[in-house]
C-alpha cells in the first residue's frame, strides 16, 4: 500500500525521540486542561445522601455562577464534544459537533443559569411563613431548603473537617476561622441573652455533624478538593505549615486548582490568537503571491507597515484605550498583529508553486483562478507553514503571560502570568508561590518549541527517504 505524504511525515516525526517525548508532555497538558474539573473541584463527582445518588459536579458543570469565566464553560462543553469527534471521525458528524460546541457555548454562557440550590416554590412559601413572624430556628431554615442547598452545606463541612485533620494544629485555616467566628457569635449571644440566635447556632452545628455522616461513597476530584474560585483560607503562616499541594494564593484561593485551570487560559490564548492570525495572513499572502504585480507591491508595503508595530506594545496601547483587561481583547490583539509572518511565508510558497507544470495544466484546462489557488496551490503550500504554528502559539502564550505578570492581565483570573505576579508581590517571603507557575509555563513552552523543531525536520523532504 502506497504511503501518503502525511504518513511519511508522521513516520519521520516518530523517529525523533525528543519530539515524541515533548509531544507526550504537550498532550498531558492538553488532557489536564480539558478535564480540569475532574481534577480540581469542591463538588464531588458522586455522592450518596440519605440513600439517593447525586452527581454534584456534573450538576454545576454549566452553571455560570460557579464557573464564572466563559473559558471554563467552553472547555466543560468540549469535554464531551471532542471525544465524540475523535471517535466518529466523519466530516459530517465533525461539522455537526463543531456547530453544537459553538452554539452550545453561546447558549450556556449568555443564558440565565438556574441555581441548583434555588427553589421558587420553597422561596415563596418561606416568604409567606415569614409574615407570621416565626421564631428564629435552624429547623425553620431547613424546612425551606431543597436537597442541593442542604447537600452543599454538608459537603463543605465534611471537606473542611477532613482537610483540617491533614494539616498541622498550629496552622491557621478556613476551618479554624469559621470555628472562631462561630464561637465569637456564641459568646456575643450569651452576653446579650439572645437565646434564639444561640440555639440556632447550636442546632446548626449539631445538624452538620450528624447529617455529614450520611454522606457515603463521596468521590472527589483526583487532585484538589477546591474549585479555583473557592476560598481555601490560608495565609503566609498557613503556607509555611502545610505541604506544597495545599498551598494557597495570596487571595486565599487554592494554588493547585488555579495551576490546573490556568492551563486552559494558555491553550485558548495560543490556539485562538494563532487561528486569527492564520485566517487573516494566509488569504492575503496567497492572493499576493498568486497575482503578483501591483497588488503584491501594495500588500508587501502593508506588511512592512504592520510589522513595524510590536505586538506587546500594541497590547499595552489597546488595553489602556479600552480600559479593559478581558482575555478576549488580549487574544484579538495578538492575532491581529501577528499575521504578517504567515502572510510572508504563504506568499513565497504560492509564488513558487504558481509556476509549476500542474498549475499551467490547470490554466490550460480552463479552471478559474480561485479554483486553482484554493484547491490546487494552497494545499501544496500549506505544509511548510505548519512549522510556524508551534512557535507562533508559544509566542502568543508568552505575550499573555508577560502582560499578566505586569499586572495587566484579566482580573480574577487564574492565568499563570497572574499567579507569577502574585508570587512576585510576596517575594522573597513566599517565593514558593512564584516557582510552580513559572516552572509549568517553562515546561509548556519548551515542549511546544521542541515539537515545532521536530515537525520542521519531519516536513523537510531532504530528511525523508
Amino acid at each position: 500500500m502506497e504511503r501518503t505524504l502525511w504518513d511519511s511525515i508522521w513516520q519521520q516525526f516518530r523517529q525523533n525521540k525528543i519530539g515524541m517525548v515533548s509531544g507526550g508532555i504537550l498532550l498531558i497538558f492538553c488532557v489536564v486542561g480539558l478535564y480540569a474539573p475532574l481534577l480540581a473541584s469542591s463538588k464531588p463527582l458522586f455522592v450518596i445522601y440519605e440513600g439517593e445518588p447525586y452527581f454534584p459536579l456534573f450538576r454545576y458543570l454549566f452553571h455560570t455562577r460557579f464557573y464564572t469565566k466563559p473559558i471554563d464553560i467552553f472547555f466543560n462543553l468540549l469535554m464531551f464534544t471532542l471525544p465524540l469527534a475523535l471517535l466518529i471521525r466523519k466530516k459530517t458528524w465533525t461539522a455537526i459537533l463543531i456547530a453544537v460546541q459553538l452554539f452550545g457555548f453561546v447558549y450556556l454562557t449568555f443564558r440565565h443559569s438556574p441555581d441548583p440550590t434555588a427553589d421558587i416554590a420553597l422561596t415563596q412559601e418561606r416568604q409567606e411563613a415569614l409574615k407570621e413572624n416565626p421564631p428564629i430556628s435552624w429547623a425553620f431554615d431547613l424546612r425551606y431548603m431543597n436537597t442541593y442547598a442542604k447537600l452543599n452545606r454538608l459537603i463543605h463541612y465534611k471537606l473542611m473537617k477532613q482537610r483540617e485533620a491533614k494539616i498541622p494544629e498550629d496552622a491557621p485555616s478556613l476551618w479554624k476561622t469559621e470555628e472562631e467566628n462561630r464561637n465569637r457569635l456564641i459568646e456575643t449571644y450569651q452576653r446579650i441573652g439572645d437565646t434564639e440566635s444561640l440555639q440556632f447556632l447550636v442546632d446548626k452545628k449539631e445538624w452538620l455533624e450528624e447529617k455529614s455522616q450520611d454522606l457515603h461513597l463521596m468521590i472527589m476530584p483526583l487532585i484538589s478538593p477546591f474549585h479555583w474560585e473557592d476560598d481555601a483560607g490560608g495565609g503566609q503562616e498557613y503556607n509555611r505549615a502545610v505541604a506544597w499541594s495545599q498551598l494557597a494564593r495570596i487571595n486565599g484561593k487554592d494554588l493547585t486548582a488555579a495551576l490546573i485551570f490556568g492551563i486552559r487560559i494558555s491553550l485558548v490564548v495560543g490556539i485562538l490568537a494563532v487561528s486569527i492570525a492564520v485566517l487573516i495572513g494566509i488569504p492575503i499572502g496567497s492572493l499576493a503571491g498568486y497575482f503578483g504585480g501591483s497588488f503584491d507591491i501594495v500588500v508587501s508595503r502593508l506588511l512592512e507597515i504592520w510589522e513595524s508595530m510590536p505586538v506587546f506594545f500594541m497590547l499595552l496601547l489597546f488595553i489602556s484605550i479600552a480600559q479593559s483587561k478581558s482575555i478576549f481583547l488580549v487574544i484579538s490583539v495578538i492575532g491581529l498583529f501577528s499575521w504578517t509572518t504567515f502572510s510572508r511565508y504563504i506568499r513565497a510558497e504560492v509564488f513558487k508553486q504558481r509556476n509549476l507544470p500542474y498549475v499551467e495544466a490547470a490554466h490550460a484546462i480552463g479552471f478559474k483562478d480561485s479554483r486553482i489557488l484554493f484547491s490546487d496551490i494552497l494545499p501544496n503550500a500549506i505544509p511548510p507553514i505548519l512549522t510556524l504554528l508551534p512557535f507562533s502559539i508559544m509566542g502568543a502564550i508568552t505575550s499573555e503571560a508577560a502582560l499578566s505578570f505586569l499586572g495587566l492581565g484579566e482580573e480574577g483570573s487564574c492565568s499563570w502570568g497572574i499567579l507569577m505576579d502574585e508570587g512576585r508581590q510576596v517575594f522573597p517571603g513566599e517565593s514558593y508561590l512564584l516557582w510552580p507557575p513559572a516552572i509549568l509555563l517553562t515546561i509548556l513552552l519548551i515542549s511546544i518549541a521542541l515539537v515545532g523543531d521536530s515537525l520542521r525536520d519531519a516536513l523537510d523532504p531532504k530528511l525523508r527517504k
